[in-house]
């Protein structure tokens, strides 16, 4: 990432209040560059909002520099990430006495669970119109989008294994289930982003269909699927033949589901 980007997000369009402080910025270009380890560079991108007078106000900046870094840097980059996000969710609570504020997370811990970060994930980057949009893009966005759109489903599937920010797996199951139980799913963008669910999380979904998971994002009627909010193993059968299915019949996808279709055979058969 060069210079820029890191100036960028001081003042993001020249609005300094919508940015991150420049020791947040300075302090993720150098564990970028790998200047610092995520131990290191975890305390050092804490310590404005450690130091300020109301600290769960400032939350949100920080978070917001990391997702952008979690879905603007290099794909390779993306596992330091993760790892700097466990580091600061490990520190130690800084003192908060005279700091505490109604911004202040409820619990009283300021990094224990990234407080926010999911709820600000969720509100940047889980739109629900998203399909409405796509309609009138061209080609060239339509495939940024697709880009956008898979590797945010990477990511979440990551940060749940992780166990970061409070990322649901709840998500990753609403993923597969539009791509497989619909037949208006978006099939470029929605199975190559649920074959990366299955290849990142395929053990803890499949955990989830064993033990009869309820999921709200199963209770959602989608006219291929099981009408039940429970994820089970007939259901994780049904989602194998729908990815044969699909691989025979879409070439634009044979790829996604080929891999995933391996993955959920070997993850069933490997736990029977």
């Amino acid at each position: 990432m060069s210079e820029a980007w890191f100036k960028e997000q001081i003042a993001p369009d020249g609005v300094e209040e919508d940015g991150c402080h420049p020791d947040e910025a300075k302090a993720l270009e150098d564990y970028y560059h790998q200047k610092t380890e995520a131990s290191a560079a975890a305390k050092a991108i804490t310590r404005p909002i450690e130091s300020s007078d109301n600290p769960g106000a400032h939350l949100y900046r920080l978070w917001n520099l990391l997702k952008d870094a979690l879905m603007q840097f290099p794909e390779s980059q993306v596992p330091a990430l993760i790892l700097l996000l466990d580091a600061i969710q490990n520190l130690p609570n800084p003192h908060l006495i005279g700091k505490t504020t109604p911004e202040t997370p409820f619990d009283g811990f300021l990094w224990r669970g990234l407080p926010g970060f999911g709820h600000m994930w969720a509100d940047e980057l889980k739109r629900d119109d998203w399909r409405r949009t796509l309609a009138a893009e061209n080609s060239e966005s339509r495939a940024e989008m697709r880009s956008v759109h898979v590797r945010k489903a990477e990511i979440e599937a990551r940060l749940v294994v992780a166990e970061i920010g409070g990322i649901p797996l709840h998500w990753g199951y609403d993923c597969i289930a539009d791509a497989l139980e619909r037949r208006d799913a978006v099939l470029d963008f929605e199975v190559p982003a649920a074959a990366r669910w299955i290849t990142i999380a395929g053990e803890r979904l499949y955990a989830g269909a064993v033990n009869g998971i309820e999921s709200w994002a199963l209770e959602r009627r989608r006219d291929l699927g099981k009408e039940a909010a429970v994820m089970t193993l007939d259901r994780w059968l049904f989602w194998e033949e729908r990815m044969q299915v699909l691989r025979e019949q879409t070439e634009e996808v044979a790829g996604a589901t080929e891999t995933a279709d391996r993955i959920m055979k070997r993850i069933r058969l490997g736990s029977d």
